[in-house]
């Protein structure tokens, strides 16, 4: 068993959470002197530098305390919302603690209600707003506001996989749509196009598909029928955000701020982008 696998096999994920944000907050201790990141100059990076407008999708991913913010996270959400306004739609990813094969193998029920997200604050801040939606899926859910908002996570339970055509993620793909990453180079839907192009060549899921267990909003227990990453597969591939930033995008823009950096591309020009690079054998395999 890979060193790495090994770790995460006898460390709990509730602990190396902790330890994550130990990192990260020892990194940052070293910046603590720079200025920091007012809502004015992220309104200038999402609006100016990244040309996000009105009725824009955004599926956005977020480690807010690498943005050095002088501003709460529900600020930041408002700020988003009044950018893309209500003819838009705001989605973000909301997994439950670690990785999805590790939720699955622990039994536990994905409380639509109770189970915290972890995916960041931003997340949770936003699952608890006015008029946002969650879908029912128990390991890759997503939560949603604007026009189609109840559109987008309708049916998620019974996708194909987590992140095909049928999902959250292919609604955002079969439309005009950016990815945002707020502080953190994760890109969840670029799962989406693995799932999509990669269909009857390879998959990185387990063999089967298992049965999970969901309680919804209305405290009904419904039992989901998914597919699950497969731990060993994915040990052998290079970061999702290193390989889109290496195909050199003409939507691709990538900029230094607070005490790491924020990108944006646009998701349709990636997956193009990607549908030639995998059927061309250029994967995201680790050399």
């Amino acid at each position: 068993m890979p060193i790495k696998l090994f770790v995460k096999k006898i460390i709990p994920a509730s602990y190396r959470l902790k330890i994550k944000k130990i990192r990260r907050h020892t990194k940052n201790f070293f910046k603590r002197n720079a200025a920091k990141i007012t809502l004015g100059d992220m309104r200038k990076l999402l609006t100016q530098d990244f040309g996000i407008n009105k009725g824009d999708n955004l599926i956005v991913s977020s480690s807010f305390g690498n943005l050095n913010a002088a501003f709460s996270p529900t600020e930041l959400i408002k700020l988003l919302q009044d950018i893309i306004g209500n003819e838009g739609n705001l989605v973000m990813p909301f997994y439950p603690p670690g990785n999805s094969h590790e939720w699955a193998a622990s039994g536990q029920v994905f409380d639509m209600q109770g189970t915290c997200s972890s995916m960041g604050i931003l997340t949770q801040v936003f699952s608890e707003m006015p008029d946002v939606h969650k879908s029912m899926h128990p390991t890759k859910a997503v939560v949603a506001w604007g026009k189609d908002a109840e559109e987008i996570v309708l049916g998620h339970e019974n996708s194909k996989t987590p992140f095909y055509w049928d999902s959250p993620y292919g609604w955002l793909l079969k439309k005009s749509s950016k990815s945002l990453g707020l502080g953190l180079k994760n890109i969840p839907i670029f799962h989406s196009f693995e799932d999509i192009i990669l269909e009857n060549k390879y998959t990185l899921y387990q063999d089967k598909q298992i049965i999970l267990i969901l309680k919804t909003n209305k405290n009904e227990e419904k039992q989901i029928v998914t597919l699950v990453h497969d731990p060993l597969k994915l040990i052998k591939l290079i970061d999702a955000g290193d390989y889109v930033k290496s195909l050199r995008l003409n939507t691709y823009r990538r900029v230094n701020f607070g005490f790491t950096f924020c990108y944006i591309v646009d998701n349709q020009e990636l997956f193009d982008k990607c549908k030639i690079e995998f059927n061309n054998n250029n994967f995201r395999f680790k050399k």
